[in-house]
């Protein structure tokens, strides 16, 4: 889908400081638009499209697509359409990648060709604090940080923990950060794969280790049917997982059995986003906003601006994102050389599934 737009933020009546003529270009949006963990994704491209949107409505000066491809989540889908869009001059920056893997196949194809990102979800810590780049920049906090709060969760609810992870470059060094802060409280550990529907040898060592809690860093696509295999086994222990779960895929793949289960998102609740959103969100379209779909609409709009002020080149465009600073409807916004949030305005928050649906819990403290 395409959609254009227009928008300024800048009050002063100067048209050349609110874009003008040079208020024009193209976003590209990429992440899971399909597939079973597409949940994670689409509120934000939803949030993204209403931003858009609503810059259209307040001003007709600028020429702004929004551009989406659908990658699967895959970081071997992903590659072709990131070498696509940076041989497309058109393209001045990536709202994306939705999802760590695939964020860090293309992160050295657009940095090569200049073109900057600015990921809604992606929170693999080495995405910013091992392997920087240029172009990289995320509206979220990094998984060290979430596998902290998560940790802390855990030991304030639970006094024996058995982990799992997917083996993804997402899911392993989340489960990895959160091991590591548990220390003794983790009685034992396993790990499953991309794809996997039996989980019986997994679910035999959790009965035998007899846990409180199960925590699994991985995706909603392994994590509902290993829970409900979990609960079909008798294990009654609460089941914790990281924001790859924080979407209605999750308790659609786990049915009944998903109630109660606790996820985590350093993403804010959306009706305690800034303004009317969540009511805009739903008067779009129909329903309450879902995963990182506030995070979305703030990416779209630190975009926005930069149209706004003169910057379609993708040159221009990176040096704005590099020296943003703003208000977003979840947070403030400065990136740091990293690409990165500043750390004290990071938002860590626990969903607790009740009725089939993600409500909020409470806040998180990852100190």
């Amino acid at each position: 889908m395409a959609v254009s737009a227009c928008g300024t933020t800048d009050d002063s009546g100067d048209d050349e400081a609110s874009g003008g003529g040079d208020c024009n270009g193209t976003i590209g949006l990429m992440g899971a638009l399909s597939g079973s963990n597409a949940s994670v994704v689409t509120p934000s491209r939803d949030g993204a499209q209403l931003a858009v949107k609503q810059f259209l409505a307040e001003n007709e000066d600028c020429d702004i697509t929004l551009e989406e491809f659908d990658t699967e989540g895959d970081p071997a889908k992903a590659t072709p359409l990131a070498n696509q869009i940076a041989t497309n001059d058109e393209f001045i920056g990536i709202i994306g990648g939705a999802f760590s893997g695939e964020t860090r196949a293309m992160k050295p194809i657009f940095q090569e060709a200049g073109v900057v990102m600015v990921s809604q979800s992606a929170t693999a810590t080495d995405l910013t604090q091992v392997d920087q780049v240029d172009v990289f920049h995320r509206v979220v906090g990094y998984d060290d940080v979430q596998g902290a709060a998560i940790a802390n969760f855990l030991e304030a609810n639970a006094t024996k923990v058995f982990v799992v992870d997917d083996s993804t470059t997402y899911g392993q060094p989340l489960a990895d950060k959160v091991k590591a802060d548990l220390g003794d409280l983790v009685i034992d550990s396993d790990k499953t794969q991309e794809g996997q529907t039996d989980f019986a040898a997994v679910v035999s060592k959790v009965e035998a280790a007899n846990p409180d809690a199960v925590f699994y860093a991985g995706y909603a696509a392994e994590a509902g049917p290993f829970l409900k295999q979990l609960r079909d086994a008798g294990v009654t222990a609460t089941f914790v997982g990281g924001d790859g779960l924080y979407g209605s895929d999750f308790p659609t793949a786990a049915g009944p059995n998903s109630e109660g289960a606790i996820v985590t998102c350093p993403c804010l609740p959306a009706d305690q986003a800034e303004g009317s959103f969540a009511e805009d969100f739903e008067a779009e379209y129909g329903t309450a906003p879902g995963a990182y779909a506030a995070e979305g609409y703030d990416a779209a709009n630190i975009f926005l601006e930069g149209f706004a002020e003169g910057n379609n080149t993708r040159e221009s465009m990176l040096e704005w994102v590099n020296d943003y600073t703003g208000s977003g409807i979840t947070k403030d916004y400065e990136f740091d050389e990293n690409g990165d949030v500043a750390l004290d305005k990071v938002v860590i928050w626990a969903y607790e599934i009740k009725d089939g649906a993600l409500t909020p819990k409470e806040e998180l403290s990852a100190e």
